[in-house]
């Protein structure tokens, strides 16, 4: 009893101390199969956000592409009415130009014509008036027979 223990008792203490760090190990063991599965899993998702993020990230490039285009579309056509509007103002101003141009043309036309007309008429009555003034002259010519 005091002495050596019996060998059912160190059987027993064996056994047990197998039990017990065959249990550690069955532990560790599922605790890394666990944390195995975990990271392959956290692997996966891992991969998947990067996917998504590829996808997102092309999508957003595509979006900015094409706001880009449509801005460059639209300063286009904000450039191009711009230019028409010019072109229309020039339009209008040459129009505006050529009738105050015809109008003054018709004025200056009108206005020559009547002087022209006082003037004739103011010689038409100086040259009466002077034909009225000269003394007439009959030359007659006596026929020789």
């Amino acid at each position: 009893m005091f002495g050596r223990p019996s060998l059912k008792d160190t059987e027993r203490v064996v056994r047990e101390t197998v039990e017990r760090i065959v249990k550690d190990a069955l532990q560790d063991a599922e605790t890394a199969l666990a944390s195995a599965g975990k990271i392959t899993k956290l692997r996966e998702e891992l991969e998947t956000l990067r996917i998504e993020k590829s996808r997102k990230e092309e999508e957003f490039a595509k979006k900015e592409r094409e706001i880009e285009h449509k801005v460059g579309l639209e300063r286009k056509r904000q450039e191009f009415e711009i230019e028409q509007a010019k072109r229309e103002t020039s339009v209008t101003v040459r129009e505006e130009n050529l009738n105050a141009d015809r109008k003054r043309f018709v004025e200056q036309l009108d206005f020559h014509q009547k002087r022209f007309e006082s003037e004739v008429k103011y010689l038409h009555e100086m040259a009466e008036k002077l034909m009225e003034r000269l003394p007439s002259a009959e030359i007659k010519i006596a026929r020789r027979a």
